[in-house]
């Protein structure tokens, strides 16, 4: 509810003078009898003294048992000690009760979006150097408390705005298979550390793809869950409706168990959804993976392989790699359609680029849980000096939805939504009929890098294309999990060898069926051999 009176007393330094109602509402062509004025001047004035009032207090966050989790050997790395790039800044943090844990002994790399407190956190970007956490992110605590040891942080592409990776302030990272070679974004370093083995278990965050492109890119497997099955709590948020946070790591057995330590409900993430189970009732992903296939239905999702631009090399090892799923008791392979999955990219350019903007103003409201108020004091407002240093993906967005808000209709991002709603219901609707969606991860091969002194315009062609795949299952919230499947050769002179993931997609909280078709592929195939 709004003031409905004048405060009876006013500080000093309020604002509000006799003419800030009119100039307020002189942009939007609206005007006051002005024989009003005075009164809503008064309201104004009692507004603002309230708002004021919520600054000047404690802000209240989740408090951290740094007594117990420790953190040591806080800094930046360089040389020997970071020789991949891909560490933004390195830590150690573990039980020091020693209480075990699922995870018990097993090293980790947390996606540099993630909030450790003590720890700073650089998004990947110049825009902002300066934000150290004070929270621990729900996850993070879940891996301590599991047993697991965090090592630090791992590069993460230009505020996760990025599916190659050049644009992170730290500079590039290269495909570990091929130097060179994009290792894929914005999760970026997470996937870099996992696939050389310099941790045993990585966490991503995904709102496009960038769990499963970097996974996809470097031959290890990604998840990105469904929504909310991962609590975003305590994590940089591009846009909640496409948030997600999962396990990057280099077998599925490892993936399951990092997701079962990490999943379930904590009572501040308002992205948990209906099905979402509480911590205590988190099924055993391990043992379900073990489980077998033995008369699933495996869909060949059409529009999944048709893109425009799609590289028929990898569209045709997919396939080769999804029919080797009959020899291993599937009861059968087919093709199935759901034509909207062409249309997905355009919806998530809406939704991404209109909330994105608005989170990076400081607009994104009407949110209940944890908000991450001295990140968004430090991106907003945006200044002229620091927008020079935004990265091309990041302007974008920003133009892009800024312009979008100001003058396409109020309805725009609203009909999207509705329309993921259908988006949703059409894979249902062919999940009905068959268990499991499979498709590449990504329609062609990772990229060689563009210099860093490329235009914007060369810059965003080389990172076109690759969500096309990934993207629709942000939208619609399904568990997508990305598994390699072999290697096919560049398709420049060089002929390098890169890795190809397939996506296998489920029906929501349905990633135990995931892992039993990950675990039985990859138990019955080296993917490094498989043609």
């Amino acid at each position: 509810m709004s003031a409905a009176v004048a405060p009876g007393s006013v500080s000093a330094h309020n604002p509000i003078t006799t003419t800030t109602v009119r100039d307020t509402l002189a942009p939007l062509g609206l005007a006051l009898d002005p024989a009003e004025e005075a009164d809503y001047t008064g309201f104004l004035v009692g507004g603002w003294e309230e708002w004021n009032r919520v600054l000047e207090m404690d802000d209240y966050v989740t408090p951290v048992d740094e007594d117990r989790f420790p953190r040591t050997e806080v800094h930046r790395p360089g040389g020997d000690d970071n020789p991949a790039n891909a560490w933004a800044w390195r830590a150690r943090i573990e039980d020091k009760e020693r209480r075990g844990g699922i995870l018990a002994g097993k090293t980790v790399a947390l996606k540099d979006n993630i909030a450790v407190k003590g720890v700073p956190c650089l998004l990947g970007t110049d825009y902002i150097r300066d934000w150290v956490p004070a929270v621990d992110a729900t996850l993070v605590t879940r891996i301590l408390e599991a047993g697991g040891v965090v090592l630090g942080k791992a590069v993460c592409e230009n505020l996760s705005l990025w599916a190659t990776s050049g644009s992170a302030a730290t500079g590039p990272l290269d495909n570990v298979y091929a130097k060179g070679y994009s290792a894929g974004g914005s999760s970026s370093g997470t996937a870099v550390l996992v696939a050389r083995g310099d941790v045993d278990l990585g966490v991503g965050g995904d709102q496009g793809g960038s769990i499963r492109m970097p996974a996809s890119k470097n031959g290890i497997v990604g998840l990105k869950p469904t929504t909310g099955l991962v609590p975003y709590t305590g994590v940089a948020s591009l846009e909640a409706t496409l948030d997600t946070v999962g396990p990057m790591t280099r077998t599925v057995l490892d993936n399951a168990l990092l997701l079962q330590a990490i999943a379930g409900a904590d009572g501040i993430d308002d992205r948990q959804q209906a099905g979402c189970p509480f911590p205590a009732d988190v099924p055993d992903y391990p043992a379900l993976a073990q489980t077998g296939i033995r008369g699933l239905r495996i869909g060949l999702l059409t529009e999944g392989f048709n893109h425009r631009g799609a590289d028929p090399r990898v569209s045709a090892l997919v396939r080769r790699a999804a029919e080797r799923l009959l020899d291993l008791g599937a009861a059968s392979v087919a093709e199935v359609s759901v034509p909207m999955h062409l249309d997905a990219n355009i919806l998530w350019g809406t939704i991404g680029r209109l909330g994105g903007a608005s989170t990076f103003l400081g607009r994104a409201s009407g949110r209940r849980g944890l908000a991450l108020n001295d990140l968004a004091d430090k991106l907003a407002p945006v200044r002229q000096e620091a927008f020079g240093d935004l990265f091309p993906s990041t302007k974008n967005t920003f133009i892009n939805g800024v312009w979008a808000t100001q003058h396409m209709p109020a309805s725009l991002i609203g009909k999207a939504t509705n329309l993921v709603r259908k988006l949703k219901d059409e894979y249902e609707r062919v999940l009905g009929e068959v268990d499991v969606l499979i498709m590449p991860t990504l329609p062609f091969l990772p990229k060689p890098l563009v210099p860093a002194t490329s235009t914007p315009a060369e810059l965003m062609a080389n990172s076109g294309g690759y969500a096309r795949n990934t993207s629709p299952f942000n939208l619609t919230g399904l568990p997508a999990l990305s598994l390699p499947v072999g290697f096919v050769p560049s398709d420049d002179e060089a002929r390098i060898p890169l890795p190809v993931g397939m996506q296998i997609v489920g029906k929501l909280y349905n990633e135990p069926l995931l892992y039993r078709v990950g675990y039985a592929w990859e138990q019955a195939n080296d993917w490094k051999s498989f043609a």
